[in-house]
């Protein structure tokens, strides 16, 4: 059947444009109708663009540092913001941290490496998978003591460089999260002032642990945390040995599990980066045989060394600052501080 006309008509018929609701018919729309204006402070700013959303009602967090470190946290921090502001004092003032503790490990490595010369007899590790009867004339009747000498020299000597680098690297973090700059020369000054105290409170921390490891064997745990900030109270207050630890309980305590953890992480931690760091100079010293592999042995400990152990210094420095934070409201005082003197709150 062929379609009528008014069929034919109501098909090709274009549609009628688009009216909004409460129009007039047969009036052109204009649009969907304008929403009402909200409230101010509300919407997107003039132009549009990126930032559209309800500003913040809350001031910015206060910020330490300098144009050197960037802005680090001058609030309570996370373990991220204590790792991040690690990194970054450490990446602005390596040169100096470097230097400090360049002048102590490195003669005493070379020292202590070169007294191992005559492990195994010096001779290679292929040597020995070659020519078996090298190893027992290495074990002879007679073997030398120089290998265990070394060890010895070593360890005495690192116990007593370690609380020195510690103290001058918190004294040079302090200055730089302050905002100012500390050199190399008046950081070991001020340490040389204090190394007694240093070297006193790390023989009775180390005592501590020792007698937390024989009652348990994670007891050493904490002695740990209790005195992870000794050091920065050291140099920082300048308090006797007694006072120093008995200050370092009093800003961990509240705080004892969360300081727990960053000390096992940032143990684990600088462990895993000495390791990576010392494992190929060992093993080419174990191969090539430690008559002259002895250097390459003193360079696997010279390398880690000056970065993990300036790292637990620094770390335990900021701990210091997030604990002050905390309790006493350091970053209040520094605020009032800069206000005083007339510069603008960072």
């Amino acid at each position: 059947m062929r379609a009528s006309a008014d069929e034919r008509n109501v098909v090709t018929s274009p549609p009628s444009p688009w009216e909004p609701p409460g129009q007039p018919s047969g009036q052109p729309g204009t649009g969907p109708p304008a929403p009402p204006p909200g409230p101010a402070g509300w919407g997107p700013p003039p132009g549009g663009g990126p930032g559209w959303g309800v500003p913040s009602p809350y001031p910015p967090l206060p910020k330490a540092g300098s144009a050197r470190t960037g802005p680090l946290p001058l609030h309570p921090m996370m373990f991220s913001d204590l790792l991040d502001g690690s990194f970054r004092l450490l990446k602005a003032n390596l040169g100096t941290i470097v230097l400090v503790a360049a002048v102590f490990l490195i003669p005493v490595n070379l020292v202590a490496a070169f007294f191992q010369r005559d492990l195994l007899g010096g001779h290679g590790f292929f040597d020995l998978m070659q020519d078996p009867s090298l190893l027992e004339e290495a074990a002879g009747p007679g073997p030398s003591t120089g290998p265990l000498v070394g060890s010895l020299v070593g360890a005495f000597a690192t116990v007593l460089v370690t609380p020195f680098i510690g103290g001058a690297t918190s004294r040079i973090v302090a200055a730089s999260y302050l905002g100012g700059e500390l050199g190399a020369g008046p950081a070991m000054r001020a340490t040389w002032r204090r190394f007694l105290v240093l070297l006193a409170v790390f023989f009775m921390t180390l005592l501590l642990k020792g007698a937390g490891l024989v009652l348990c064997l994670v007891g050493a745990l904490v002695p740990m945390t209790l005195f992870l900030v000794t050091t920065p109270v050291v140099m920082l207050e300048e308090t006797g040995p007694i006072r120093t630890m008995a200050r370092s309980v009093v800003l961990v305590r509240p705080r004892f599990w969360p300081v727990m953890g960053v000390g096992v992480a940032s143990g684990l931690l600088a462990s895993v980066l000495g390791n990576i760091l010392a494992t190929p100079f060992s093993l080419a010293a174990l191969a090539i045989g430690y008559r002259w592999g002895w250097i390459l042995a003193a360079i696997g400990a010279i390398l880690p060394a000056l970065l993990t152990t300036p790292f637990v210094s620094i770390l335990a420095t900021l701990v210091y600052f997030d604990l002050r934070i905390r309790n006493e409201g350091f970053d209040l005082q520094m605020i009032a501080a800069e206000l005083a003197r007339g510069a603008p709150a960072r």
